[in-house]
């Protein structure tokens, strides 16, 4: 029994679980910055007259209402970057906690059954 309780301390140690709400809040902040960055680095450039601004990153318009290449469009794009990241960061966190609980439980398992 003692081995037992030793191997699923290995176990639990080795399979740590993900912090849901900090992978949330991380990966929410940094599409925020992403798209922040990817709006305002295009706003920041030179461009001749009567050139497209950002004609690729524009096309998000489409998916992200009030979203445009524009400064205001900067605040916009960081609050939906923030929204996308969050959701991803999420399901991120609870797929790993979820397949390593699945591979512990497994183990366990399989464990015990040597021990037997």
């Amino acid at each position: 029994m003692k081995r037992q309780v030793r191997d699923h301390q290995i176990l639990s140690a080795v399979f740590a679980k993900m912090d849901v709400p900090a992978m949330t809040v991380s990966a929410g902040i940094l599409g925020s910055l992403v798209l922040f960055l990817a709006t305002a680095i295009l706003l920041l450039q030179s461009v001749p007259a009567d050139y497209p601004v950002g004609a690729h990153l524009s096309a998000l318009a489409d998916y992200l209402p009030g979203y445009h290449v524009s400064w205001s469009g900067t605040i916009i794009g960081a609050l939906y970057g923030f929204l996308v990241g969050a959701i991803a960061g999420f399901a991120a966190a609870v797929y790993w906690n979820l397949a390593h609980y699945v591979a512990l439980g497994v183990m366990l398992i399989s464990s015990a059954e040597l021990a037997d």
